[in-house]
This record gives C-alpha cells, sequence and structure tokens, in this order.
C-alpha cells in the first residue's frame, strides 16, 4: 500500500479537502502549515518544515495501518 500526504497552507485547506473528495479521496491525510508562506525567508521556511515533519510522518503512519 502507498501511502500519500498531502500539504497545504491554512488558506487552502478547505479548498483541498473539496478537491480530494472530488477526486474519490475524501480521507486524503493533509498536514497544515501556515498562511501566507511565498514572502518567507529561507530560515523560516526551514522552521516551518521541522515544525511539519512529525505531522506528516504521523499521518503516513496512520494510512500504513
Amino acid at each position: 500500500m502507498r501511502a500519500a500526504v498531502t500539504i497545504c497552507s491554512t488558506a487552502f485547506v478547505t479548498l483541498g479537502r473539496a478537491q480530494a473528495s472530488a477526486l474519490g479521496r475524501p480521507d486524503l491525510p493533509i498536514a497544515v502549515i501556515a498562511h501566507p508562506f511565498g514572502l518567507r525567508t529561507r530560515e523560516e521556511v526551514r522552521g516551518i518544515a521541522e515544525q511539519c515533519v512529525d505531522d506528516i510522518a504521523r499521518l503516513v503512519q496512520e494510512k500504513r495501518h
């Protein structure tokens, strides 16, 4: 079984969930990061990634079991 996780910023979570449902994957796990994302410094992006990695790992593990 393959595991997949989508990463969305807070501004796009509703859209991401709607799209997943429309594509037949309403249970697709979504890791959420703070918005806006595009104007952040490299260091801020690294910090966000470090905070998000545990959430992503947990979501992948949940889908595998």
